[in-house]
């Protein structure tokens, strides 16, 4: 993955109840949404979170490794900020202007069936809720959708996920791996219910979600020596022992067993019924 160095000032500090990501303009004169050392292990759940993902064939922003030069950091415009945060290496996404975080003020616009016919990826919706189950991402739900609305060169609609410092349910496994509640998901949403409820297909959908599942999760095994060596040394994380647990919990039989129940077990409960 690409290290990058920031070229001008931070231009912004996004007001959310978590990270506050910076946006930042790189040497490849490309605004990058740019994560930081505040809190040391949520940068490598970034990087897991959205290289697994890739592997999904879900889709998400270009990721990046960023640093932020310390003449770049403007302590007296964002007093917030403190300049230790930024001596290692930062997570960066690139910023999708032609993007919309989806929230409550535009769910409507799915009601509209034209529109739920631009959007061509609409099973990925499911997928992420899949993915979100069997990862432990406690962060994208009802409240937080975390995905944004990309609109294509080609005027077409598709979901981007984004933020997965909560995975692991919001740890660093150190107390093994706990199943999402039915409110840590996205499927209990009145999206879900727009997006799915009348599909005569729903069935066959989440039959082919799950055989894939196996093969996606079985993949992200494969790959993740190869990913854990993008790791950061300046992160400070001991890769043996997060590699371990990450084995003894995403990829277990038992635990993908779980996740295939709760997903089937949602889509009945908030979709179907």
């Amino acid at each position: 993955m690409q290290l990058l160095q920031t070229i001008e000032e931070v231009h912004k500090v996004f007001d959310t109840q978590g990270s506050s990501p910076l946006l930042v303009t790189c040497e490849d004169f490309r605004d990058w949404v740019c994560k930081y050392d505040r809190f040391p292990k949520y940068l490598f759940n970034e990087l897991i979170g959205s290289e697994f993902a890739k592997l999904w064939d879900i889709k998400t922003p270009e990721t990046s490794f960023i640093k932020v030069k310390p003449e770049h950091v403007p302590i007296g415009k964002f007093p917030q900020l403190q300049l230790t945060w930024f001596e290692k290496e930062c997570f960066g996404s690139l910023y999708l202007e032609n993007s919309k975080e989806i929230d409550h003020s535009i769910i409507s616009m799915f009601e509209d069936k034209s529109f739920r016919n631009k959007i061509s990826d609409k099973e990925d919706f499911l997928k992420i809720a899949l993915f979100d189950i069997w990862i432990a991402n406690e962060d994208r739900n009802y409240n937080n959708f975390n995905l944004l609305l990309y609109i294509s060169p080609e005027k077409l609609n598709f979901f981007y996920a984004i933020d997965h410092v909560n995975i692991f349910n919001t740890s660093f496994l150190d107390y093994g791996i706990a199943e999402l509640t039915e409110d840590d998901s996205i499927i209990k949403t009145d999206l879900a219910k727009i997006l799915f409820g009348k599909n005569k297909k729903l069935s066959d959908i989440v039959d082919t979600l799950v055989e894939k599942f196996y093969l996606c999760t079985e993949n992200c095994q494969n790959n993740l020596d190869e990913i854990l060596d993008l790791v950061p040394e300046s992160w400070n994380i001991n890769r043996v022992q997060i590699k371990d647990r990450i084995i003894q919990n995403l990829f277990s039989e038992e635990w993908k067993a779980q996740c295939e129940d709760n997903f089937r077990g949602f889509v009945q409960s908030f979709i179907i019924n």
